[in-house]
C-alpha cells in the first residue's frame, strides 16, 4: 500500500512539472512571437534609416555639383561685367 501511495504522489509530481513545463513552454513561444515582432520592426525601421542615408547622400551630391556649377557661373558673370566695363558704349 504505501508503494502505491509512494507512485501517486511520483505521479502527481510528474503532472505538477509537466504542467509547469507546458507554462513554460507557452509563455517561451509567445516570447518568440514577441521577439520576431520586434525583430520585423527594428528590420523595417533599419531600411528606412538606409533608405534616408541614400537620400542624403545623393541630395549632398546634387549640393556639391550646385555648388560648382554656381561657382563657375559666378565667375562667367564677373567675365562678362568686367568685359562690359571695358567697353566704351560713346
Amino acid at each position: 500500500m504505501e508503494k502505491i501511495k509512494q507512485l501517486e504522489q511520483l505521479v502527481d509530481l510528474t503532472l505538477m512539472l509537466l504542467n509547469n513545463l507546458n507554462s513554460e513552454k507557452n509563455h517561451l513561444e509567445q516570447r518568440v512571437r514577441e521577439l520576431e515582432k520586434e525583430q520585423e520592426s527594428s528590420y523595417k525601421e533599419h531600411e528606412k534609416i538606409k533608405d534616408s542615408q541614400e537620400k542624403i547622400k545623393k541630395l549632398e551630391l546634387s549640393k556639391r555639383k550646385l555648388e560648382k556649377e554656381r561657382s563657375s557661373v559666378r565667375v562667367k558673370v564677373k567675365k562678362a561685367l568686367q568685359k562690359l566695363e571695358k567697353m566704351d558704349f560713346v
